[in-house]
């Protein structure tokens, strides 16, 4: 099956105030096939979400750009599209739900307002169309009275509502990719769970592809199918779900997966990955994780390491693997 979203060797750079350029985003390459979810995970910096608004052509205008590489969608290289090529997939065939739902909400217009401006912009419909789909597409992502609802700002909507009205608006088109950058994070636990199982019921119902980015590994290993672990700009391991979270491959991971808090047995303290994330301004040789990682040696902080398959299907770019440990 040939996928729907293939990036490959995709660098992003942004310009430097004193001239020259850097990097958040070098060499990711990852591919989603058609209603299947993909997890991409990694601590803060590691180039997360610039690479989900690379993919979605929302990069600062003037400042960021796709320095090499290709975004392949539906079989078009979204980087050699114009502008107004864009707009057009943009919120039609693919869409984004942002991370922090009260910023990307305008709180001049209602929800209504909101949703039926994306409708109209890609649908040819009236409206008096518009808004009845907009009050179904409420309903379906289960917003109570969504006839009294469409009416109302977004300061009166609690945050798991205005989340909701965000993922109705992202599939108001019933694109066939959704990109969903770090969805729950605002979130209290029960609210994060039942957008989770919201996302995974749409998935079923509509066939929509999901590339959800998050630090959460807990939320990965909920409703991902496959994932790809970032540091440092670069892609250091990818996996099936399960597979990754049975037997990790790269030290980065198994430094992740340590870290989640255990339900059983005794555990004093959380374990921590020692020293600092490289910025993304630093030039280092070598594995950008070796300062880090308790495996090292001296071919790690020389050479750079490759994605290369270590278990069937089951990819990481690490000299030492594939290595026996548990995570």
């Amino acid at each position: 099956m040939s996928a729907l979203l293939e990036v490959k060797g995709l660098r992003t750079s942004f310009k430097l105030e004193g001239g020259g350029e850097f990097s958040p985003v070098d060499g990711v390459s990852f591919s989603v096939e058609a209603g299947r979810t993909l997890g991409i995970v990694g601590e803060s910096g590691c180039g997360k979400s610039v690479t989900s608004l690379s993919i979605m052509g929302l990069l600062p205008k003037g400042q960021g750009r796709i320095s090499a590489g290709s975004v392949v969608f539906e079989g078009r290289d979204l980087a050699t599209l114009k502008p107004e090529e864009m707009r057009s997939l943009r919120g039609n065939r693919m869409a984004m739900i942002f991370q922090e739902p009260m910023t990307s909400l305008n709180p001049a217009f209602t929800i209504g307002q909101q949703l039926i401006e994306g409708i109209r912009c890609h649908q040819n419909v009236t409206a008096e169309q518009a808004r009845e789909h907009a009050i179904e597409m409420l309903r379906l992502v289960r917003i109570p009275s969504p006839e009294q609802r469409i009416d109302e700002y977004p300061h009166k909507l609690s945050g798991g509502m205005r989340q909701r009205v965000m993922i109705a608006m992202a599939l108001s088109c019933r694109p066939k990719l959704l990109i969903a950058d770090e969805p729950t994070t605002a979130l209290d636990v029960t609210i994060q769970a039942q957008v989770l199982d919201l996302m995974r019921s749409l998935r079923e119902e509509t066939g929509t592809a999901i590339v959800l980015i998050t630090h959460d590994l807990g939320v990965i290993a909920e409703l991902a199918d496959d994932v790809v672990v970032m540091y440092a700009g670069r892609v250091v391991e990818r996996a099936p779900v399960a597979q990754l979270f049975a037997m990790p491959q790269h030290p980065y991971t198994i430094g992740l997966l340590g870290s989640i808090p255990k339900m059983h047995g005794e555990q004093d303290r959380l374990n921590a990955i020692e020293g600092q994330v490289p910025t993304p301004m630093s030039q280092t040789s070598g594995c950008r994780f070796a300062p880090r990682c308790p495996f090292a040696v001296a071919q790690c902080k020389e050479d750079v390491p490759l994605l290369r398959e270590v278990a069937a299907g089951h990819e990481a770019a690490c000299w030492r693997a594939p290595l026996e440990v548990a995570p």
